[in-house]
């Protein structure tokens, strides 16, 4: 179906294009140090925030007992199939957690696709009572990283869409117009193209404009060499759970 999707939007052909040239060039001669950074859930937060198990315990339980919510990402998960079920669910609660945890004011994130990712900060911006999403992704998404007939985000429930801006547009163009409209950002999530290229651009377009304290986090690091550059470059030492990197301003 991606192939029709390609015919009708000629755009999508240059993109493919450009980013086959990008994952050639991407720099992966480091990978294998990713494991040492790696950690379980409740490690890594305790290493980001000094937060004891029971509090993520306490947490994860609020998280697991929204029923409305977990009713809704199970059946989207269903519907999708296993292959095509977005980010992983511990992946979720991890974003869940660190809101909740974080409690940030101004949330930017590249990639939307269903929207999983998107609803897990949400319900926790929700449950704090305070912040916005600011979502970035490209156009004429159905048919490649969403189903025919769906929206990017679709997933979303629809009483958290009042804390959430979608953007359309590539993310290295759209973020700068982003940081201009919402100034500092309190936590950053990349998990558009994962390419070196790509990945690097946004890290350093973002990194300063995060406010003290704030986090860069980044999902599917261990694809290429950036995340790890990125974090030799701002000497900062890098947490990795669930598949996500995260790194302290």
């Amino acid at each position: 179906m991606s192939k029709i999707r390609y015919v009708r939007h000629p755009y999508l052909i240059s993109r493919a294009i450009a980013g086959s040239l990008e994952w050639r060039l991407s720099s992966s001669k480091r990978i294998d140090q990713y494991e040492r950074h790696v950690t379980a859930l409740e490690n890594g937060l305790q290493e980001l925030f000094d937060v004891g198990p029971s509090y993520v315990a306490d947490l994860t339980d609020r998280f697991s007992n929204n029923l409305e919510f977990q009713r809704k990402m199970k059946e989207a998960r269903d519907f999708l199939g296993k292959s095509n079920a977005g980010i992983e669910e511990r992946a979720s609660l991890l974003l869940y957690l660190i809101c909740r945890t974080l409690r940030p004011m101004k949330v930017v994130e590249t990639g939307v696709a269903s929207g999983f990712s998107s609803a897990s900060m949400l319900q926790a911006l929700e449950d704090n009572g305070v912040g916005e999403l600011y979502s970035v992704d490209l156009h004429y998404r159905d048919g490649v990283t969403i189903p025919f007939g769906k929206q990017l985000g679709w997933v979303i429930p629809e009483h958290l869409e009042h804390r959430w801006h979608l953007l359309l547009g590539e993310s290295v163009k759209v973020i700068p117009h982003v940081l201009k409209e919402v100034g500092p950002v309190d936590l950053f999530f990349h998990d558009s193209r994962h390419t070196y290229r790509t990945m690097m651009k946004e890290y350093k377009m973002i990194w300063p404009r995060l406010v003290e304290g704030g986090l860069l986090l980044s999902h599917d690091v261990q694809l290429n060499d950036a995340f790890l550059d990125f974090c030799d470059e701002v000497g900062r030492m890098p947490v990795l759970t669930c598949d996500i990197g995260a790194v302290m301003r």
